[in-house]
């Protein structure tokens, strides 16, 4: 395993345990700074796209729309960055999206919609 490949890892696991953080900002912060750490990356492991699901999951639901926006796009990217690969992973997050299309915000809905659709092509 090279050194790079452990410093990733371990900045995966510090944006999951921010993600899951009391403080609103701390979350916000958590999920923007995943979005750019996928953004960076060339390929995404399975291991990686798991982990991000796992942080995603509970910013769905979150009580800020700007935490659950971030998420929502984030999820949005690993499916256009993995298609079928994140299949598996996606599941669990089905529940939480359709949660979002009853949303009182129109960009959430929106965006939830646009998740949901692409969302449902993956094998």
């Amino acid at each position: 395993m090279e050194p790079s490949d452990q410093s990733s890892r371990d900045d995966l696991a510090e944006l999951v345990a921010a993600a899951q953080s009391k403080d609103v900002r701390e979350r916000c912060r958590a999920v923007q700074a995943a979005q750019e750490w996928v953004h960076t990356r060339e390929a995404l492991a399975p291991a990686a796209a798991a982990s991000l699901i796992e942080a995603i999951r509970p910013a769905l639901a979150d009580s800020s729309p700007k935490v659950v926006q971030g998420a929502l796009e984030l999820a949005g990217t690993l499916v256009e960055r993995l298609g079928d690969a994140l299949s598996p992973h996606f599941s669990g997050l089905w529940a939480p999206i359709l949660e979002r299309l009853g949303d009182a915000k129109p960009s959430l809905r929106e965006r939830a919609v646009e998740l949901a659709v692409s969302g449902a092509t993956l094998a």
